[in-house]
């Protein structure tokens, strides 16, 4: 199981890259970085993530040591963790999705993400890598190119910032050690209960090409599984629902 140690800072450029120079320092498992805000945050693909204070800003090291082909799961592994803290704050819990690879949704606008940044040895094996978690908790940024919402829009009562960041630890641990231990069907099964637009047609952006197919389910690795107008099925590992 994980045991944590935590490193809060006020303000960073950004908590995957403080918990990243960690990593380098020897930092062991476990290890958090926490702020209450960030200048520089980042997204999938090194958009900006916009980090105004009172949202969570957070990143983990861990060492999951496996094959690179199985750490995008840990995409998954997080978005249950993030997504069952939150459940329990929502006035409709209907309204959670996930959006592959690694988005959260409430009623169709983002609401938080996750971005994993590995570390390798010898491009074939994931010997350590950080995970970074940002929910759009008290406010959300405006004049984004997507929907953005905060937790609060959709929450019964306020959230509280150290009782979601508290409850956040206690379900990585438990998704993490269920993924370490019985591997990633359950976590696959469970993420696919909220998969956002599973079962439609979507717009697909891969590289510089966009194409058009069914959501029929994620592959064995955590890979789109897409079913194309011929009937073909195609698994892409990196591309964007548009």
């Amino acid at each position: 199981m994980l045991n944590y140690i935590l490193h809060e800072y006020p303000v960073v450029e950004s908590t995957n890259d403080v918990a990243k120079n960690l990593l380098k320092e020897g930092a062991g498992e476990g290890t958090v970085v926490r702020a209450d805000r960030q200048t520089a945050g980042r997204g999938r693909r090194g958009r900006e993530w916009v980090s105004n204070s009172g949202n969570l800003y957070c990143s983990f090291i861990l060492k999951p040591h496996c094959p690179l082909s199985q750490v995008n799961q840990l995409s998954f592994v997080m978005a249950l963790a993030v997504g069952e803290t939150i459940l329990s704050f929502l006035s409709l819990p209907e309204s959670l999705s996930y959006k592959w690879p690694n988005d959260l949704l409430l009623n169709k606008e983002k609401v938080g993400g996750i971005l994993i940044e590995t570390e390798s040895s010898g491009g074939k094996q994931v010997e350590s890598c950080v995970v970074g978690i940002g929910v759009n908790l008290l406010s959300s940024p405006s004049h984004m190119a997507y929907p953005v919402t905060s937790l609060k829009r959709h929450a019964k009562v306020t959230p509280i910032l150290e009782i979601l960041f508290s409850e956040l630890l206690d379900q990585i641990k438990t998704f993490y050690h269920m993924w370490k231990q019985d591997g990633f069907e359950l976590i696959r099964e469970k993420w696919l209960q909220r998969a956002y637009c599973l079962g439609e047609d979507l717009s697909i952006v891969v590289g510089e090409n966009k194409i058009r197919g069914k959501f029929i389910g994620l592959d064995p690795s955590g890979g789109l599984l897409i079913k194309r107008e011929d009937n073909s099925i195609e698994t892409l590992l990196s591309a964007e629902i548009s």
